[in-house]
């Protein structure tokens, strides 16, 4: 008995003595992180972007008229932007007001920091429309469309004259 607890103590003893600690050294390993950035920019219209002049009355030729659209579009772009505005072509059916009878401001208050140009006729040529946007990640315009003078709009025939415009955001 003496013997096997003698061979126990010993086992014990070589087992506590036989295991030295060591140091850990230290070690490590560079990574490199990378952001890849690409240009971004994009307009989305708001939900009812369809804008209609209606003239159901005498008085209604006989005075100006603006129609607001609130949230008419938004443009999420990385870098400062500037916008421009085109009609796509004469309004339809043919014998319809000239273009320029309708013009399109967006107010101060929504230009996202940029310079809004006052009054712009449509055109089938782009024309400025807010120069010097501020980059956003959702920039909401507000946009008004004005015929401040009737006139041209008397002696054509009842029916909707239609165009399309298009609004261009351009990276500076």
């Amino acid at each position: 008995m003496k013997k096997n607890l003698l061979i126990v103590f010993i086992a014990v003893a070589a087992i506590c003595f036989g295991f030295q600690a060591k140091a850990q050294t230290a070690t490590s390993g560079p990574v490199t992180v990378n952001i890849n950035l690409t240009d971004a920019i994009s307009i989305t219209l708001g939900a009812d972007p369809t804008v209609n002049f209606d003239y159901t009355t005498a008085a209604d030729y006989a005075a100006s008229k603006t129609v607001t659209k609130a949230n008419h579009f938004t443009v999420v772009s990385n870098k400062p932007y500037d916008l421009t505005v085109t009609a796509g072509g004469a309004f339809t059916p043919a014998g319809g007001p000239a273009l320029n009878i309708v013009t399109v401001t967006v107010p101060a208050a929504t230009a996202n920091g940029g310079t809004p140009v006052a009054n712009v006729p449509l055109s089938t040529t782009a024309a400025p429309l807010v120069n010097g946007s501020t980059a956003s990640t959702g920039a909401i315009y507000t946009v008004d469309y004005t015929i401040s003078n009737p006139a041209s709009l008397l002696n054509l025939a009842g029916s909707t004259y239609s165009t399309t415009v298009t609004y261009t955001a351009t990276q500076q």
